[in-house]
């Protein structure tokens, strides 16, 4: 009769209810105490929900019933190892390498090495558990991660597909595989793996989908994906300022200029301090050839990040179209000390510097151009020219 329970607890954890789970391993451990699979199938459930205490009682009650249950002293390993028991760890090191060692034992290790920031230590615990379960979603899912720290996307792109085909009704690993076809310039298959993300996902996971396609979408050239999806954001939390802020970045995406302003309006409204708002607020005042509100939008920008590189030469360009050198020129200075190598800044210190200090302006041409790349290159070169150095 306690097998029975323990195979129904078992089911009950694989599909998601690991509280009815608990109560079946119970009821199996009421008929008989010494029920190992019920006692294996308590540690499991406990340590899927985080209940570490429950978990480290279920493990010690499992091993004075079965000492040399290895799949019990790994999780009871791990467990004292999360709590900082160097020797815990040892102790499962040395499981994990035993010839008779199985899944958990080397999974465990995996875990525990990851979040200490080992790396490599963590692909070869998991790359070993592969070799005892060569179709375990989580492993595949972890080392999916590991090659996309480790800068390999198209090894975490493999493993993350795994993954989702392992565990199909997940939306996780489909939301790193977007991540990882992401990082290998793949925006097309990223967008994909993205939406079919969406279908499966929930709460916090499928926001956080809704937010990687946004950006995927405005990096694709595709406005009315990436309005969609910002709407659909802003139906999760209305009062959501970064929301509006996206839905109105989406809309000027799109050319939609006066749409735009009106909503980087509505964002201002409930941030007055953004600077992100106020600086994308200047520029559908320029597109709509508000130059004075455009200014005034920037001044107030740069006012609150006096060193924030976007606002600061934004203004200074305003300015100088106006005329107005000896106003952009400490502007510049102050965004300089603080980022000496950023080549536009550069750029723009040796064209508001061009007709009072040549020496300043010969100066900073010389940055932007050894710092530059492309346009800003180019016209740091033609300024040179002009002050007469080849």
């Amino acid at each position: 009769m306690s097998s029975t329970h323990a195979r129904e607890g078992g089911r009950l954890l694989q599909v998601g209810q690991p509280q009815e789970a608990v109560k079946s391993f119970q009821k199996g451990l009421a008929i008989d105490p010494d029920d190992v699979e019920c006692l294996i199938g308590l540690v499991r459930t406990y340590l899927s929900v985080g209940a570490a205490r429950e978990a480290e009682a279920s493990a010690l009650r499992l091993l004075k019933v079965k000492p040399d249950h290895a799949e019990g002293q790994a999780h009871l390993a791990m467990l004292r190892a999360q709590a900082g028991n160097a020797e815990a760890l040892e102790a499962l090191k040395v499981l994990a390498a035993a010839p008779t060692s199985g899944y958990f034992e080397r999974f465990n290790l995996g875990g525990l090495l990851l979040d200490r920031g080992d790396l490599n230590g963590a692909r070869a615990a998991y790359e070993s558990a592969l070799q005892v379960a060569p179709d375990s979603a989580h492993v595949h899912f972890e080392l999916g991660r590991i090659h996309l720290q480790q800068g390999a996307p198209g090894a975490a792109v493999t493993h993350f597909q795994k993954a989702a085909g392992g565990a199909s009704q997940e939306a996780m690993p489909l939301l790193m595989l977007a991540r990882a076809h992401s990082a290998e310039g793949a925006l097309g298959l990223a967008i994909q793996a993205g939406t079919q993300a969406l279908d499966k996902a929930q709460g916090s996971v499928r926001r956080a989908v809704l937010e990687d396609l946004f950006k995927l979408y405005l990096s694709a050239g595709s406005p009315e994906g990436a309005k969609r999806t910002a709407q659909e954001l802003r139906q999760l939390e209305p009062a959501h300022v970064n929301y509006v802020y996206l839905h109105g970045l989406a809309v000027m995406s799109a050319g939609t200029f006066a749409e735009a302003k009106a909503l980087f309006e509505e964002a201002l409204a409930m941030a007055p301090r953004s600077w992100q708002t106020l600086t994308a607020l200047a520029q559908m005042h320029g597109a709509l050839g508000e130059r004075e509100e455009a200014r005034r939008r920037l001044e107030e920008a740069v006012a609150l990040v006096p060193t924030e590189l976007g606002p600061v030469n934004d203004l200074a360009m305003h300015l100088m179209q106006d005329d107005e050198h000896s106003r952009a020129k400490p502007l510049l200075e102050r965004a300089l000390a603080a980022h000496p190598a950023d080549a536009t800044t550069n750029l723009n210190m040796a064209v508001a510097t061009f007709m009072t200090d040549r020496t300043a302006s010969l100066h900073h041409a010389e940055r932007a151009r050894t710092l530059g790349q492309g346009e800003i290159r180019e016209q740091a070169q033609r300024i040179l020219k002009a002050l007469g150095v080849a």
